[in-house]
């Protein structure tokens, strides 16, 4: 009897993608543009190369306006920051952007790099089976 679970576990183990979460900043354009290029702080750029090095097969960015974009998702500038506002405010913003998010990765088999202050990423990591959060963002 030959045993057939290995090359699944070989296979299921190769295929986890690595999805990388990177916060969005207060510098923004003053015009609408692509989502990758709204942001425009040494940080976030230090957090995008940062995502890019650590070889994220994917990288949205959460936006406390929009909550979870794609690179290429065309935005208009704002100035809402997730940080001053109420708990439950936040939990309803996590919620949308974990649903999103579980349109688009296997959130308790997909390595996630989460590149946010504690705030952003307080009710969305429980969702999260695999994940790291390596830079104290502010």
């Amino acid at each position: 009897m030959e045993s057939y679970w290995w090359p699944m576990l070989y296979i299921s183990t190769m295929t986890k993608r690595k999805i990388a979460l990177v916060a969005c900043v207060k510098e923004k354009q003053n015009t609408s543009t692509k989502a990758k290029d709204m942001y425009v702080s040494v940080a976030f750029k230090a957090w995008m190369n940062y995502a890019e090095s650590w070889g994220a097969n994917q990288i949205y960015i959460l936006s406390g306006k929009y909550g979870l974009l794609e690179l290429e998702d065309e935005i208009e500038p704002y100035d809402f920051n997730l940080n001053s506002v109420k708990s439950q405010e936040r939990k309803l913003w996590a919620q949308e952007v974990i649903q999103k998010l579980g349109d688009k990765a296997i959130l308790n088999e997909d390595q996630f790099l989460v590149l946010a202050n504690s705030i952003y990423a307080e009710y969305l990591i429980p969702h999260l089976g695999h994940y790291s959060m390596p830079l104290e963002i502010d």
